[in-house]
This record gives C-alpha cells, sequence and structure tokens, in this order.
C-alpha cells in the first residue's frame, strides 16, 4: 500500500480550500463540485478535501493505492469492508475499517483523457 494523500471531509469546500491557500497549497484540481485535490504548485496532491457527509462520518485519513481496488477487494474478503469498490469522482474508491475501527481508503485514480493507458496512478496524480 502505497499512501496517494489526506482525504479531509469538510463541510465548507470553498473556505476550506481558502484555509489550506493561506497555508501555502494550491487547488490542483476539482474533480467535481465537491471535491478539491490540493498541493505545491507543480506537485502531486497531498490533500483531498471532501463535501460529503458520509466521508465525514468516517473521519479524515489516508487514501492509498494498491495497484487494483477491485483485485485487492476480492483478495482480502475477509476485512471489514465500510464501503465495496465503486465509482467516484476520483477514480475506482473502497474503503475498510482495520482492527481499530479506522477508516482506510483505497483508490484506483480514474483514467485521464485518453491520451495515456489507465491504471499508473503515478502519472494520473502528477498530470492534476
Amino acid at each position: 500500500m502505497k499512501l496517494l494523500f489526506e482525504l479531509r471531509p469538510v463541510e465548507h469546500l470553498e473556505a476550506s480550500v481558502d484555509y489550506y491557500r493561506g497555508l501555502g497549497l494550491e487547488p490542483i484540481a476539482w474533480p467535481s463540485d465537491d471535491t478539491a485535490l490540493l498541493g505545491e504548485r507543480g506537485h502531486r496532491p497531498t490533500i483531498a478535501l471532501v463535501r460529503d457527509p458520509a466521508e465525514g462520518a468516517l473521519g479524515g485519513g489516508g487514501v492509498y493505492d494498491v495497484g487494483d481496488v477491485d483485485t485487492f477487494f476480492e483478495e482480502h474478503r475477509d476485512l471489514d469492508w465500510l464501503l465495496s469498490p465503486a465509482d467516484s469522482p476520483l477514480g475506482r474508491y473502497a474503503v475498510f475499517a482495520d482492527r481499530t475501527g479506522t477508516a482506510v481508503r483505497l483508490l484506483d485514480p480514474a483514467p485521464g483523457d485518453g491520451a495515456e493507458p489507465s491504471g499508473t496512478t503515478e502519472r494520473r496524480l502528477a498530470r492534476l
């Protein structure tokens, strides 16, 4: 598992983006009206701000690349899955709870505009 970025549920997305801007992070992409990816200019995102009550209930935490979310799900059916693989604005997404109940988020980033093969996290996030 490789850490992609931190996910932070927020109630007021635009105000939260402004707050992190003041700390030196810039919006890199807006995958949806309720999601903003932020990071240092010219670098990969370090934070995803998400306005979503379900994510708020799970709390903040890391988002990890496991290669293929669907394959990981099939190979680890014994985990405490909170969300089975589903499409999201960021890509293929699933969530399980670790032994302490902490949400562990997995992501296959959304394929690009067709100019590159899908599947490689670094290429997709580097473009954002």
